[in-house]
C-alpha cells in the first residue's frame, strides 16, 4: 500500500475520532436544550396556573363579601319590617327582600362553581408542580452525567487533533492540500476503501482500471464519482 494512503488512512481515523466526539457533545447539550425548554414551558404554564388559581380565590373571596353583603341587607329589611304601618310598604319590602334572595340563590350558584373550578385547578397545580419539580431534576442529573462525559470527548478531541496535527506534515505536499479539503467537507471523509469496484464512500462503481490503481503501491488516486482517494 502507498505509503500517503496508509498516512490518509490513520489520519482519518483521528478525524473521525474528532468528528464522533464532537456529534457526542452536541447530542449531550442539545438532550439538555430540549429538557431546558420543557422546563421553561412547564414553569410558564405554572406560572399562568398560579395566576388562574388566584384569581379564582379572589373571585370566590369577592361572592362571598357579596353574599355576606345581601345577607346583611335581608337582616336590615327584616327589621324594618317590624316598625311598617301599610300593607302597601309590607308588600314592597318583602319584594325587595325576594329579589335578594333571589340574588343571594344565583351567588350561591356561582360560588359552588367557582369552588369547583378552583378545587380542580389547585390539583391541577400541585401535579405540574410536581411534575415541574422532576423535570427540574433530571435536568440537573442530565447535566452532572453530561459533564463528566463532556470532559472526555474533549479529552479525546485534544488527543486526536494533535496527533492528527502530528501527522498530517508527513503527507505529501501533493496530496495534502486535497485531503485536507475532502475532510472539511461536511461527511468529514478524505479518503474510503474500494470493494471490488465499488467505492466505499458514494457506494458507486469505479472503472476497473482505477479499482486495480487504488491497489498498487506507487498510485494515489481517487474515486472518479466522489472525489475521495480510494485504496483497497
Amino acid at each position: 500500500m502507498n505509503d500517503d494512503i496508509k498516512i490518509m488512512i490513520e489520519l482519518q481515523g483521528f478525524w473521525d475520532n474528532v468528528l464522533a466526539s464532537r456529534a457526542g457533545i452536541e447530542k449531550a447539550r442539545e438532550t439538555e436544550r430540549s429538557l431546558e425548554k420543557d422546563l421553561a414551558d412547564g414553569n410558564r404554564r405554572l406560572a399562568s396556573l398560579g395566576n388562574t388559581v388566584k384569581e379564582l380565590k379572589n373571585s370566590t373571596k369577592q361572592n362571598e363579601l357579596d353574599l355576606k353583603e345581601k345577607e346583611e341587607r335581608i337582616s336590615k329589611l327584616e327589621e324594618r319590617k317590624k316598625i311598617i304601618h301599610t300593607e302597601k310598604e309590607l308588600k314592597a319590602l318583602e319584594k325587595e327582600i325576594d329579589v335578594i334572595r333571589f340574588d343571594i340563590g344565583a351567588l350561591e350558584e356561582k360560588g359552588l362553581a367557582v369552588y369547583d373550578e378552583l378545587d380542580a385547578r389547585q390539583t391541577e397545580y400541585a401535579e405540574l408542580e410536581e411534575a415541574v419539580g422532576v423535570m427540574g431534576a433530571r435536568l440537573n442529573e442530565t447535566k452532572t452525567k453530561h459533564a463528566g462525559e463532556i470532559a472526555d470527548f474533549e479529552n479525546t478531541i485534544k488527543t486526536n487533533e494533535s496527533a492528527f496535527n502530528s501527522l498530517v506534515g508527513s503527507l505529501a505536499v501533493q496530496h495534502k492540500s486535497r485531503f485536507l479539503k475532502l475532510i472539511q467537507s461536511k461527511d468529514g471523509k478524505g479518503i474510503a476503501r474500494v470493494d471490488g469496484e465499488i467505492c466505499g464512500f458514494c457506494n458507486r462503481k469505479i472503472p476497473a482500471s482505477l479499482a486495480i490503481d487504488s491497489g498498487k503501491d506507487e498510485k494515489v488516486v481517487t474515486c472518479s464519482n466522489c472525489g475521495k482517494f480510494i485504496y483497497r
